[in-house]
């Protein structure tokens, strides 16, 4: 599928699987972090300041993902504000994710 939109696709197509792809990272990083500051937590054992940075681990990590979907919603609303032909949805994102998925295996 890269190569193929490597080759045939449009510098649109390249951005928006670009974006796409990055939108993908940043659910994923931020689903570790989350269980990173869980582990964290748990085995904190009372120490106040592990307990302090497992939460702001969790915190953050929750912020990157919400301003992640922001941005990207802010890209898809200036792409059809400027009429640029920008296709992705959420199913794209779904296919690229399967895809990249059944490469690892």
């Amino acid at each position: 599928m890269i190569r193929d939109l490597i080759e045939n696709g449009s510098i649109v197509e390249i951005v928006a699987t670009i974006i796409a792809f990055a939108l993908i990272v940043a659910s994923v990083l931020s689903l570790f972090y989350i269980i990173i500051g869980g582990i964290t937590f748990i085995l904190s054992a009372g120490n106040e300041e592990k307990i302090k940075k497992a939460v702001h681990t969790v915190r953050y990590s929750i912020i990157g993902l919400f301003v992640s979907f922001l941005a990207f919603f802010l890209v898809a609303w200036i792409a059809r504000l400027l009429e640029v032909p920008f296709e992705l949805s959420f199913g794209s994102i779904l296919d690229l994710m399967g895809q990249l998925f059944d490469s690892l295996k």
